[in-house]
């Protein structure tokens, strides 16, 4: 089984969506883009509720656990509730065949 994990987390936010909060994602996205262990990360957003997601990949369980430890409190900080967030390992062999992109 591959070493290579992926955190599924879904999200409520329930305040504005302002000039300032976007500048705070683009903060916040290069904030992770600087995070040992990230692969990628893709955002998500359900257009016309107040539903949000992130995947990641991670490189290990290791780096996934000490970032989940630290974001979830970011997370909480700012007013966002997960609603619900999965570890997941990856079956490489298959997931090749369809082009997932895992490499980094």
């Amino acid at each position: 089984m591959s070493t290579l994990k992926i955190w599924d987390l879904h999200m409520t936010y329930d305040g504005p969506i302002t000039d300032e909060f976007l500048e705070g994602t683009r903060q916040l996205a290069d904030s992770i883009a600087e995070e040992p262990g990230i692969i990628w990360k893709i955002w998500t957003v359900e257009d016309g509720t107040n539903h949000y997601g992130s995947t990641y990949l991670f490189r290990n369980r290791d780096y996934l656990e000490t970032y989940k430890a630290m974001h979830l409190k970011r997370l909480e900080a700012i007013g966002i509730t997960v609603t619900a967030d999965h570890i997941f390992d990856i079956m490489e062999d298959v997931s090749a065949i369809n082009n997932a992109p895992l490499a980094s």
